[in-house]
């Protein structure tokens, strides 16, 4: 079974009409970069603080993006994390 089959990913996909993917981007971008100094979880609080407008308007989508960094980062990298999330969203 592909890591795109999971179940946090299936959810992730019906989200793809409703958000900004190049928003999404940057965003993971800035966790990506921010996670090469600290964990991930830490990561997630301070990108998620500086952008809290955009989270606050699609918290769903970025609660179970944070728990999909969480989960899967450890196992296969954030870089290819985030590319399956944006595949998932494009």
């Amino acid at each position: 079974m592909s890591v795109l089959d999971q179940e946090e990913f299936v959810e992730l996909r019906k989200y793809k009409s409703k958000v900004n993917p190049k928003e999404v981007e940057a965003i993971l971008s800035e966790v990506e970069m921010e996670s090469r100094k600290n964990a991930i979880k830490t990561a997630l609080i301070f990108v998620y603080a500086n952008h809290v407008e955009s989270i606050t308007r699609n918290r769903p989508l970025y609660n179970l993006i944070g728990a999909i960094l969480e989960k899967y980062s450890p196992k296969m990298g954030i870089e290819s994390v985030k590319e399956l999330i944006l595949n998932s969203l494009s």
